[in-house]
C-alpha cells in the first residue's frame, strides 16, 4: 500500500505540476505602470497683483497641506471617472496615488493585464491633471489681468505707477506659467513581469495533485473495504500465522529455496493440532488471495514429515465458491487455514470466507499474503531440488 501511495503521489505531483505551471504561465501577471510627479504649491496670484512681497510660499506645512489636498483630488471618484471617459472605459479607472515620504513627489500607478493600457492610463491621468492645473491658473488670470489692464489705462500719466503695474503684470504672468507647469520626474514606466510565476504554479499544482491522488486512492481503498479486511478476518479466527507470505517470492507449484522452506516450517509449526494428524484444509478468500501458494508451502513441509506417525495432510480447498469446498471437507479437517491477500481482498470477502468454514469444529487460523509492486521484476534463483531438512530442525519441530 505504501508503494501504491508513493506511486500515486508521484504521478499526481507530476501531473499537477505540469497543469499548474501551464495554467499560471498562460494566465500571466498584471503589469503595473508608475509615474513620479513633483507638486509645487503655487503662489497666490491675487496677492502678488496686490503687491504682496512673498510670492513663493516655502513653508513646509503649507506644502504638506497642498500635497495632501492634491492627492485627495487625484484619488477621488471624479478624477477616476474623468480618466475613464478620456479612455472610453465603462468603469472608473483604478489609480493608486501616494506621497513619497514627506516630499512633494507623488506616485501615480495602476495595474492592468495589458502593459500598454497601464502606461496609457497613467499618462492620461497626468495629462488631465496638467490640464486641471492650467484651468486653475487661467481662472485666476481672467480675474487679475483685466484689472491690471484697467489700472494701466487709467494711470498713463503716472510713469512710476505704470512701471510698477508693468512689473506686477510680468510677475503675475511668470508665477502663473510656473503654477501651470507639472514636473514629471519619471514618465509612466511598467514593471518587469515576474519570470518565476510559473514556478509558483508548478509548486501549487504539484502539491494539490500529489495530495489529491493520495486522497483519492485512500478513499477508494476505504470504500472497497480492503483497509478493514485484516481486522475483520483477525477478529473471527483463533489465531494468525506469521509472517505474511510474499506471493511474488513463492510461485505456486514451483520449487522453493531454503528461505521458502524456512517460511513453510514456520507457518506449519504454528498450526494447532497438527501433531495429532488429520487434514489441514487451506481455503482462500478469492482467486488472487494466494491460497494455492500457501497450500504448496505447507504441503512441501508436510511431505518432509510424512514418515512421522502423526503427520498431517494438507488439502487445497480452493476459494470460496469452489466445488471442492464442501461441508464434508470442512467437517473432516483437523485445522483450517484461511488465506486472504492484503490490499487485494475486501472485508466482505473475509466475512464470506469465515462463513464458508463456520460449519467445522476444527481450530481456524488465518494467513495473510501480499504482492510487492516490483516483485515480478526482480529475478529469483530457483534451485534444482529442494534441500532436505536437518535433523536438528526435525527435533525442534517434535
Amino acid at each position: 500500500m505504501r508503494t501504491k501511495l508513493i506511486v500515486a503521489a508521484l504521478v499526481g505531483l507530476c501531473a499537477g505540476a505540469l497543469v499548474g505551471g501551464a495554467a499560471f504561465a498562460a494566465l500571466g501577471s498584471d503589469t503595473t505602470a508608475t509615474a513620479f510627479v513633483r507638486l509645487q504649491n503655487p503662489a497666490d496670484l491675487t496677492a502678488i497683483a496686490a503687491g504682496a512681497s512673498q510670492v513663493t510660499p516655502d513653508n513646509q506645512g503649507n506644502t504638506s497641506n497642498f500635497v495632501g489636498g492634491e492627492i485627495a483630488y487625484l484619488s477621488g471618484e471624479g478624477f477616476a471617472q474623468a480618466v475613464a471617459r478620456k479612455m472610453a472605459l465603462d468603469e472608473p479607472a483604478v489609480l493608486n496615488v501616494a506621497q513619497a515620504s514627506e516630499s512633494a513627489v507623488v506616485t501615480i500607478s495602476t495595474s492592468s493585464k495589458s502593459r500598454e493600457e497601464a502606461m496609457r492610463t497613467v499618462q492620461v491621468a497626468i495629462d488631465l491633471y496638467r490640464q486641471e492645473l492650467a484651468q486653475r491658473v487661467d481662472e485666476q488670470l481672467r480675474a487679475i489681468l483685466p484689472a491690471l489692464t484697467q489700472w494701466q489705462q487709467r494711470d498713463t500719466a503716472d510713469v512710476p505707477r505704470m512701471q510698477e503695474l508693468a512689473r506686477l503684470r510680468e510677475s503675475v504672468e511668470l508665477q502663473a506659467e510656473e503654477a501651470a507647469t507639472l514636473l514629471v520626474v519619471q514618465p509612466p514606466t511598467p514593471n518587469h513581469p515576474s519570470s518565476g510565476q510559473w514556478l509558483i504554479g508548478v509548486f501549487l499544482g504539484g502539491l494539490v495533485g500529489g495530495a489529491g491522488a493520495v486522497a483519492v486512492l485512500l478513499a477508494r481503498r476505504r470504500r472497497s473495504g480492503r483497509g478493514a479486511m485484516a481486522a475483520t478476518l483477525t477478529d473471527s479466527v483463533d489465531g494468525v500465522l506469521l509472517p505474511a507470505v510474499d506471493l511474488g517470492a513463492t510461485p505456486p507449484g514451483g520449487r522453493h529455496d531454503d528461505e521458502q522452506l524456512r517460511l513453510a516450517r514456520t507457518l506449519y509449526s504454528q498450526i494447532p493440532s497438527t501433531v495429532r494428524g488429520g487434514e489441514i484444509l487451506v481455503v482462500g478468500a478469492s482467486a488472487s488471495s494466494g491460497s494455492a501458494v500457501v497450500a504448496t508451502l505447507l504441503e512441501q513441509w508436510a511431505a518432509e514429515r510424512a514418515a512421522e506417525p502423526y503427520a498431517a495432510r494438507v488439502v487445497d480447498g480452493g476459494v470460496v465458491g469452489d466445488a471442492a469446498l464442501t461441508p464434508a471437507a470442512v467437517g473432516a479437517a483437523s485445522a483450517i487455514v484461511l488465506v486472504a491477500r492484503l490490499d487485494g481482498d475486501t472485508s466482505e470477502q473475509a466475512v464470506a470466507l469465515r462463513a464458508a468454514t463456520a460449519a467445522g469444529e476444527a481450530p481456524v487460523v488465518a494467513v495473510f499474503t501480499y504482492r510487492r509492486a516490483l516483485g515480478a521484476l526482480l529475478p529469483r534463483r530457483q534451485p534444482d531440488s529442494p534441500p532436505s531438512p536437518q535433523p536438528s530442525d526435525e527435533r525442534s519441530m517434535q
